[in-house]
Protein backbone atom coordinates (compact mmCIF):
# COMPACT_ATOMS: atom_id res chain seq x y z
CA UNK A 1 0.00 0.00 0.00
CA UNK A 2 2.83 2.42 0.87
CA UNK A 3 4.71 1.66 -2.33
CA UNK A 4 1.59 2.10 -4.42
CA UNK A 5 0.79 5.33 -2.61
CA UNK A 6 4.18 6.76 -3.57
CA UNK A 7 3.71 5.69 -7.18
CA UNK A 8 0.23 7.24 -7.34
CA UNK A 9 1.49 10.51 -5.86
CA UNK A 10 4.01 10.73 -8.69
CA UNK A 11 1.49 9.70 -11.31
CA UNK A 12 -0.99 12.40 -10.25
CA UNK A 13 1.78 14.96 -9.57
CA UNK A 14 0.54 15.69 -6.05
CA UNK A 15 2.38 16.09 -2.76
CA UNK A 16 1.29 12.88 -1.06
CA UNK A 17 -1.04 9.88 -1.01
CA UNK A 18 -1.91 8.53 2.44
CA UNK A 19 -2.53 4.73 2.58
CA UNK A 20 -4.92 3.06 5.02
CA UNK A 21 -5.96 -0.56 5.50
CA UNK A 22 -9.54 0.56 6.12
CA UNK A 23 -12.05 0.42 3.24
CA UNK A 24 -13.26 3.97 3.91
CA UNK A 25 -11.84 7.41 4.72
CA UNK A 26 -12.33 7.78 8.47
CA UNK A 27 -12.78 11.08 10.30
CA UNK A 28 -9.54 10.47 12.24
CA UNK A 29 -7.58 9.89 9.05
CA UNK A 30 -8.37 13.31 7.58
CA UNK A 31 -8.50 15.24 10.86
CA UNK A 32 -6.79 18.59 10.39
CA UNK A 33 -7.00 18.37 6.58
CA UNK A 34 -9.04 20.59 4.29
CA UNK A 35 -10.95 19.41 1.21
CA UNK A 36 -9.74 21.05 -1.99
CA UNK A 37 -12.25 22.05 -4.71
CA UNK A 38 -12.13 19.86 -7.79
CA UNK A 39 -14.41 19.26 -10.76
CA UNK A 40 -14.97 16.27 -13.01
CA UNK A 41 -13.11 16.30 -16.33
CA UNK A 42 -15.31 17.83 -19.06
CA UNK A 43 -17.23 15.55 -21.41
CA UNK A 44 -16.16 15.37 -25.04
CA UNK A 45 -18.51 16.29 -27.88
CA UNK A 46 -18.83 12.61 -28.75
CA UNK A 47 -19.77 11.72 -25.17
CA UNK A 48 -22.34 14.52 -25.00
CA UNK A 49 -23.85 13.32 -28.28
CA UNK A 50 -24.01 9.75 -26.93
CA UNK A 51 -25.75 10.96 -23.77
CA UNK A 52 -28.37 12.68 -25.92
CA UNK A 53 -28.94 9.42 -27.82
CA UNK A 54 -29.29 7.52 -24.58
CA UNK A 55 -31.69 10.14 -23.24
CA UNK A 56 -33.97 9.76 -26.29
CA UNK A 57 -33.91 5.99 -25.91
CA UNK A 58 -34.63 6.34 -22.16
CA UNK A 59 -37.74 8.41 -22.88
CA UNK A 60 -39.02 5.81 -25.35
CA UNK A 61 -38.72 3.00 -22.81
CA UNK A 62 -40.09 5.18 -19.98
CA UNK A 63 -43.19 5.80 -22.07
CA UNK A 64 -43.78 2.04 -22.07
CA UNK A 65 -43.53 1.95 -18.26
CA UNK A 66 -45.98 4.84 -17.92
CA UNK A 67 -48.54 3.43 -20.32
CA UNK A 68 -51.36 1.44 -18.76
CA UNK A 69 -51.73 -0.47 -22.05
CA UNK A 70 -48.23 -2.01 -21.90
CA UNK A 71 -48.22 -5.75 -21.30
CA UNK A 72 -45.97 -7.43 -18.73
CA UNK A 73 -43.35 -8.59 -21.25
CA UNK A 74 -43.01 -5.09 -22.70
CA UNK A 75 -42.63 -3.57 -19.22
CA UNK A 76 -39.95 -6.11 -18.28
CA UNK A 77 -38.03 -5.48 -21.50
CA UNK A 78 -38.30 -1.71 -20.99
CA UNK A 79 -36.97 -1.96 -17.43
CA UNK A 80 -34.02 -4.04 -18.61
CA UNK A 81 -33.28 -1.55 -21.39
CA UNK A 82 -33.46 1.38 -18.97
CA UNK A 83 -31.01 -0.36 -16.62
CA UNK A 84 -28.60 -0.83 -19.54
CA UNK A 85 -28.99 2.82 -20.55
CA UNK A 86 -28.44 4.04 -16.99
CA UNK A 87 -25.36 1.85 -16.63
CA UNK A 88 -23.81 3.32 -19.79
CA UNK A 89 -24.68 6.85 -18.65
CA UNK A 90 -22.94 6.20 -15.35
CA UNK A 91 -19.86 4.87 -17.12
CA UNK A 92 -19.70 8.02 -19.25
CA UNK A 93 -20.28 10.26 -16.23
CA UNK A 94 -17.77 8.44 -14.04
CA UNK A 95 -14.91 10.83 -14.76
CA UNK A 96 -11.85 11.61 -12.64
CA UNK A 97 -11.79 14.85 -10.69
CA UNK A 98 -9.52 17.55 -12.09
CA UNK A 99 -7.57 19.75 -9.67
CA UNK A 100 -6.22 23.19 -10.46
CA UNK A 101 -2.49 22.64 -11.29
CA UNK A 102 -1.58 25.48 -8.94
CA UNK A 103 -2.97 23.48 -6.00
CA UNK A 104 -1.16 20.22 -6.76
CA UNK A 105 2.06 21.01 -4.81
CA UNK A 106 -0.03 21.15 -1.61
CA UNK A 107 -2.56 18.44 -2.48
CA UNK A 108 -2.93 14.88 -1.28
CA UNK A 109 -5.30 11.90 -1.64
CA UNK A 110 -6.19 8.80 0.37
CA UNK A 111 -5.60 5.20 -0.75
CA UNK A 112 -8.00 2.72 0.89
CA UNK A 113 -8.10 -1.07 0.75
CA UNK A 114 -11.26 -2.36 -0.94
CA UNK A 115 -13.30 -5.23 0.46
CA UNK A 116 -11.94 -7.36 -2.40
CA UNK A 117 -8.34 -6.62 -1.38
CA UNK A 118 -7.71 -4.20 -4.25
CA UNK A 119 -6.38 -0.71 -3.32
CA UNK A 120 -8.77 2.12 -4.22
CA UNK A 121 -7.66 5.74 -4.67
CA UNK A 122 -10.48 7.86 -3.22
CA UNK A 123 -11.57 10.66 -5.62
CA UNK A 124 -11.04 13.62 -3.28
CA UNK A 125 -8.14 16.00 -2.77
CA UNK A 126 -7.00 17.34 0.61
CA UNK A 127 -4.41 19.78 1.89
CA UNK A 128 -2.74 20.51 5.23
CA UNK A 129 -2.27 24.14 4.23
CA UNK A 130 -5.50 26.10 4.65
CA UNK A 131 -3.81 29.13 3.10
CA UNK A 132 -4.11 27.63 -0.41
CA UNK A 133 -7.90 27.84 -0.14
CA UNK A 134 -9.39 31.06 -1.48
CA UNK A 135 -12.58 31.85 0.47
CA UNK A 136 -15.14 34.16 -1.06
CA UNK A 137 -18.83 34.44 -1.60
CA UNK A 138 -20.41 33.95 -4.99
CA UNK A 139 -22.13 36.99 -6.47
CA UNK A 140 -25.87 36.93 -5.90
CA UNK A 141 -28.47 36.93 -8.63
CA UNK A 142 -32.09 37.50 -7.62
CA UNK A 143 -34.56 34.86 -8.80
CA UNK A 144 -38.25 35.04 -8.04
CA UNK A 145 -40.88 32.34 -8.44
CA UNK A 146 -44.62 32.07 -8.89
CA UNK A 147 -47.10 29.34 -8.19
CA UNK A 148 -47.55 28.13 -11.75
CA UNK A 149 -48.20 24.45 -12.24
CA UNK A 150 -45.01 22.33 -12.23
CA UNK A 151 -44.21 19.76 -14.94
CA UNK A 152 -45.72 16.35 -14.23
CA UNK A 153 -43.69 13.63 -12.59
CA UNK A 154 -42.48 10.67 -14.62
CA UNK A 155 -42.12 7.02 -13.63
CA UNK A 156 -38.87 6.07 -11.89
CA UNK A 157 -37.08 2.99 -13.21
CA UNK A 158 -37.00 -0.09 -10.97
CA UNK A 159 -33.20 0.09 -10.75
CA UNK A 160 -33.31 3.71 -9.53
CA UNK A 161 -36.08 2.89 -7.05
CA UNK A 162 -33.96 0.05 -5.64
CA UNK A 163 -30.80 2.18 -5.42
CA UNK A 164 -32.58 5.07 -3.71
CA UNK A 165 -34.27 2.64 -1.30
CA UNK A 166 -30.90 1.18 -0.27
CA UNK A 167 -29.36 4.61 0.26
CA UNK A 168 -32.31 5.84 2.34
CA UNK A 169 -32.05 2.59 4.33
CA UNK A 170 -28.42 3.47 5.20
CA UNK A 171 -29.49 6.87 6.53
CA UNK A 172 -32.15 5.27 8.74
CA UNK A 173 -29.77 2.51 9.87
CA UNK A 174 -27.13 5.05 10.91
CA UNK A 175 -29.57 7.00 13.08
CA UNK A 176 -31.06 3.92 14.78
CA UNK A 177 -27.53 2.55 15.29
CA UNK A 178 -26.74 5.84 17.03
CA UNK A 179 -29.65 5.48 19.47
CA UNK A 180 -29.20 2.22 21.45
CA UNK A 181 -32.32 2.83 23.54
CA UNK A 182 -34.48 3.06 20.41
CA UNK A 183 -32.69 0.08 18.88
CA UNK A 184 -33.37 -2.02 21.98
CA UNK A 185 -37.05 -1.09 22.01
CA UNK A 186 -37.34 -1.87 18.32
CA UNK A 187 -35.60 -5.23 18.70
CA UNK A 188 -37.78 -6.34 21.63
CA UNK A 189 -40.96 -5.17 19.92
CA UNK A 190 -40.12 -6.86 16.61
CA UNK A 191 -39.41 -10.19 18.30
CA UNK A 192 -42.52 -9.94 20.45
CA UNK A 193 -44.75 -8.94 17.55
CA UNK A 194 -43.48 -11.58 15.11
CA UNK A 195 -46.23 -14.12 15.88
CA UNK A 196 -48.99 -11.60 15.15
CA UNK A 197 -47.72 -10.48 11.72
CA UNK A 198 -49.78 -11.43 8.68
CA UNK A 199 -47.79 -13.14 5.90
CA UNK A 200 -48.94 -10.39 3.52
CA UNK A 201 -47.29 -7.66 5.65
CA UNK A 202 -43.87 -6.43 4.52
CA UNK A 203 -41.35 -7.05 7.29
CA UNK A 204 -39.56 -3.91 8.55
CA UNK A 205 -36.30 -5.65 9.51
CA UNK A 206 -34.45 -8.97 9.28
CA UNK A 207 -34.08 -9.03 13.06
CA UNK A 208 -34.05 -12.82 13.03
CA UNK A 209 -30.34 -12.52 12.28
CA UNK A 210 -29.33 -12.14 8.61
CA UNK A 211 -27.87 -8.86 7.38
CA UNK A 212 -30.13 -7.14 4.84
CA UNK A 213 -28.24 -7.17 1.54
CA UNK A 214 -30.70 -5.14 -0.51
CA UNK A 215 -32.31 -5.81 -3.89
CA UNK A 216 -29.08 -5.13 -5.86
CA UNK A 217 -26.15 -7.43 -5.13
CA UNK A 218 -22.82 -5.61 -4.93
CA UNK A 219 -24.23 -2.07 -5.11
CA UNK A 220 -22.36 0.42 -2.89
CA UNK A 221 -23.10 4.13 -2.64
CA UNK A 222 -19.41 4.90 -2.07
CA UNK A 223 -19.75 8.68 -2.06
CA UNK A 224 -22.89 8.81 0.12
CA UNK A 225 -22.12 10.36 3.54
CA UNK A 226 -24.38 7.91 5.40
CA UNK A 227 -22.67 4.84 3.89
CA UNK A 228 -19.22 6.16 4.78
CA UNK A 229 -20.37 7.09 8.28
CA UNK A 230 -21.83 3.60 8.80
CA UNK A 231 -18.47 2.09 7.84
CA UNK A 232 -16.72 4.42 10.31
CA UNK A 233 -19.28 3.50 12.98
CA UNK A 234 -18.49 -0.18 12.45
CA UNK A 235 -14.75 0.52 12.60
CA UNK A 236 -15.19 1.99 16.08
CA UNK A 237 -16.70 -1.17 17.60
CA UNK A 238 -14.74 -2.93 20.37
CA UNK A 239 -13.99 -6.35 18.86
CA UNK A 240 -11.56 -7.52 21.53
CA UNK A 241 -14.00 -10.24 22.60
CA UNK A 242 -13.47 -12.02 19.26
CA UNK A 243 -10.09 -13.25 20.54
CA UNK A 244 -11.83 -15.93 22.64
CA UNK A 245 -10.96 -19.47 21.54
CA UNK A 246 -14.53 -20.75 21.65
CA UNK A 247 -18.07 -19.39 21.84
CA UNK A 248 -18.17 -19.53 25.65
CA UNK A 249 -14.94 -17.56 25.98
CA UNK A 250 -16.10 -15.04 23.40
CA UNK A 251 -19.43 -14.63 25.23
CA UNK A 252 -17.62 -14.08 28.56
CA UNK A 253 -15.31 -11.52 26.95
CA UNK A 254 -18.28 -9.73 25.37
CA UNK A 255 -20.10 -9.52 28.71
CA UNK A 256 -16.94 -8.08 30.25
CA UNK A 257 -17.12 -5.05 27.93
CA UNK A 258 -18.38 -1.85 29.52
CA UNK A 259 -22.01 -0.85 29.09
CA UNK A 260 -21.31 1.75 26.39
CA UNK A 261 -19.35 -0.73 24.26
CA UNK A 262 -22.13 -3.33 24.46
CA UNK A 263 -24.75 -0.67 23.70
CA UNK A 264 -22.83 0.33 20.57
CA UNK A 265 -22.90 -3.30 19.41
CA UNK A 266 -26.67 -3.35 20.01
CA UNK A 267 -27.17 -0.33 17.77
CA UNK A 268 -24.94 -1.90 15.10
CA UNK A 269 -26.64 -5.30 14.94
CA UNK A 270 -30.09 -3.71 14.83
CA UNK A 271 -29.16 -1.03 12.29
CA UNK A 272 -27.68 -3.52 9.81
CA UNK A 273 -30.95 -5.47 9.55
CA UNK A 274 -33.03 -2.76 7.87
CA UNK A 275 -34.61 -3.66 4.57
CA UNK A 276 -34.40 -1.15 1.70
CA UNK A 277 -37.44 1.14 1.57
CA UNK A 278 -38.74 4.36 0.03
CA UNK A 279 -41.60 6.78 0.64
CA UNK A 280 -43.21 5.39 -2.49
CA UNK A 281 -46.26 3.24 -3.13
CA UNK A 282 -45.41 -0.35 -3.98
CA UNK A 283 -43.06 -3.05 -2.72
CA UNK A 284 -40.53 -0.52 -1.37
CA UNK A 285 -43.04 1.10 1.03
CA UNK A 286 -42.50 0.23 4.71
CA UNK A 287 -44.64 2.33 7.05
CA UNK A 288 -42.55 1.60 10.17
CA UNK A 289 -39.44 2.99 8.47
CA UNK A 290 -41.26 6.21 7.66
CA UNK A 291 -42.55 6.50 11.23
CA UNK A 292 -39.06 5.93 12.68
CA UNK A 293 -37.43 8.44 10.35
CA UNK A 294 -40.10 11.06 11.03
CA UNK A 295 -40.08 10.54 14.81
CA UNK A 296 -36.27 10.77 14.94
CA UNK A 297 -36.46 13.91 12.82
CA UNK A 298 -33.91 12.77 10.22
CA UNK A 299 -32.77 15.52 7.86
CA UNK A 300 -32.26 13.33 4.78
CA UNK A 301 -30.73 16.24 2.82
CA UNK A 302 -27.70 16.25 5.13
CA UNK A 303 -26.95 12.61 4.40
CA UNK A 304 -27.86 12.26 0.72
CA UNK A 305 -27.63 14.75 -2.13
CA UNK A 306 -28.94 14.18 -5.68
CA UNK A 307 -26.36 14.43 -8.45
CA UNK A 308 -26.14 13.47 -12.11
CA UNK A 309 -24.85 9.95 -11.44
CA UNK A 310 -27.23 8.90 -8.67
CA UNK A 311 -30.41 10.65 -9.83
CA UNK A 312 -30.64 13.33 -12.54
CA UNK A 313 -29.16 11.16 -15.33
CA UNK A 314 -31.67 8.49 -14.35
CA UNK A 315 -34.90 10.47 -14.66
CA UNK A 316 -36.61 12.39 -17.46
CA UNK A 317 -36.31 16.10 -18.16
CA UNK A 318 -39.81 16.57 -16.77
CA UNK A 319 -38.76 15.25 -13.37
CA UNK A 320 -35.65 17.48 -13.28
CA UNK A 321 -37.62 20.57 -14.30
CA UNK A 322 -40.21 19.69 -11.67
CA UNK A 323 -37.48 19.69 -9.01
CA UNK A 324 -36.11 23.03 -10.22
CA UNK A 325 -39.63 24.46 -10.11
CA UNK A 326 -40.07 23.35 -6.51
CA UNK A 327 -37.03 25.33 -5.33
CA UNK A 328 -36.99 28.28 -7.73
CA UNK A 329 -40.30 28.49 -9.51
CA UNK A 330 -40.87 29.10 -13.24
CA UNK A 331 -38.02 31.61 -13.51
CA UNK A 332 -35.46 28.97 -12.56
CA UNK A 333 -37.11 26.42 -14.85
CA UNK A 334 -37.00 28.89 -17.74
CA UNK A 335 -33.22 29.14 -17.45
CA UNK A 336 -32.79 25.44 -18.22
CA UNK A 337 -35.91 24.38 -20.10
CA UNK A 338 -34.16 24.52 -23.49
CA UNK A 339 -31.12 22.52 -22.32
CA UNK A 340 -30.35 19.07 -23.62
CA UNK A 341 -30.83 16.26 -21.10
CA UNK A 342 -27.09 15.77 -20.46
CA UNK A 343 -26.56 19.50 -19.89
CA UNK A 344 -29.68 19.72 -17.73
CA UNK A 345 -28.48 16.88 -15.47
CA UNK A 346 -25.14 18.62 -14.90
CA UNK A 347 -26.84 21.97 -14.25
CA UNK A 348 -29.24 20.36 -11.77
CA UNK A 349 -26.30 18.79 -9.93
CA UNK A 350 -24.74 22.23 -9.49
CA UNK A 351 -28.02 23.80 -8.38
CA UNK A 352 -28.80 21.16 -5.76
CA UNK A 353 -25.23 21.10 -4.42
CA UNK A 354 -25.36 24.86 -3.83
CA UNK A 355 -22.64 25.47 -6.45
CA UNK A 356 -24.81 27.90 -8.40
CA UNK A 357 -25.20 31.68 -8.55
CA UNK A 358 -28.69 32.45 -7.32
CA UNK A 359 -30.70 34.09 -4.57
CA UNK A 360 -29.92 32.89 -1.04
CA UNK A 361 -33.50 31.73 -0.50
CA UNK A 362 -33.39 29.58 -3.64
CA UNK A 363 -30.00 28.18 -2.69
CA UNK A 364 -31.21 27.19 0.78
CA UNK A 365 -34.27 25.54 -0.75
CA UNK A 366 -32.08 23.64 -3.23
CA UNK A 367 -29.75 22.38 -0.50
CA UNK A 368 -32.75 21.15 1.49
CA UNK A 369 -34.47 19.47 -1.47
CA UNK A 370 -34.65 15.72 -1.92
CA UNK A 371 -37.12 13.67 -3.97
CA UNK A 372 -40.31 12.86 -2.08
CA UNK A 373 -39.44 9.17 -2.35
CA UNK A 374 -36.35 9.72 -0.17
CA UNK A 375 -38.18 11.54 2.62
CA UNK A 376 -39.44 9.87 5.78
CA UNK A 377 -43.18 10.60 5.88
CA UNK A 378 -45.56 9.67 8.67
CA UNK A 379 -49.20 10.28 9.57
CA UNK A 380 -48.10 11.85 12.85
CA UNK A 381 -45.22 13.83 11.30
CA UNK A 382 -46.95 17.10 12.19
CA UNK A 383 -47.06 16.12 15.88
CA UNK A 384 -43.42 15.12 15.72
CA UNK A 385 -42.56 18.47 14.11
CA UNK A 386 -44.23 20.35 16.96
CA UNK A 387 -42.33 18.31 19.53
CA UNK A 388 -39.07 18.87 17.64
CA UNK A 389 -39.64 22.65 17.66
CA UNK A 390 -39.92 22.57 21.47
CA UNK A 391 -36.73 20.56 21.93
CA UNK A 392 -34.57 21.79 19.05
CA UNK A 393 -32.39 24.15 21.11
CA UNK A 394 -28.88 24.18 19.82
CA UNK A 395 -29.61 21.63 17.09
CA UNK A 396 -30.15 24.49 14.63
CA UNK A 397 -26.49 25.43 14.97
CA UNK A 398 -24.56 23.20 12.56
CA UNK A 399 -21.19 24.87 13.14
CA UNK A 400 -18.48 22.39 14.00
CA UNK A 401 -20.31 19.34 12.59
CA UNK A 402 -17.12 18.20 10.84
CA UNK A 403 -15.51 17.69 14.25
CA UNK A 404 -18.20 15.24 15.37
CA UNK A 405 -18.19 11.48 14.98
CA UNK A 406 -20.84 9.80 12.76
CA UNK A 407 -22.62 8.65 15.92
CA UNK A 408 -22.70 12.20 17.31
CA UNK A 409 -23.88 13.70 14.01
CA UNK A 410 -26.69 11.17 13.66
CA UNK A 411 -27.73 11.65 17.28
Amino acid sequence: MEEQAKALAGEHQIAWVKPTLDNYVSHDLIEGLHRLPAEAAPLSDAELARLDELDSSWDEHAAILESEDSDEDAVTAAEQSIETIERECQEIRNRPLVLNPELKPDAGMVLTLGLDGVPVLQPHFYTENAAVLSPGDDPVEVVSGTGEEAPRRATLSKRLVDELAMQRRDVLALHVASDPALALDLMVFTLADADTLDWRTQSATTLRGPVAAGPIIGFEAKDAPASAALAEFKGGLDESWRAGEDVVERFKAFRALDEDARATWLGHVVGRTFEASLNLAGERAIALHDHLGASIGIDIARWWRPNAANYFDRVSKAVILDALSEVGGPDLVARFAASKKSELAESAERVFSGNFITDAVVRDAALAWVPDAMRFASQDAAIVGDEADETSGASDDVAGEEDKSPREMAA
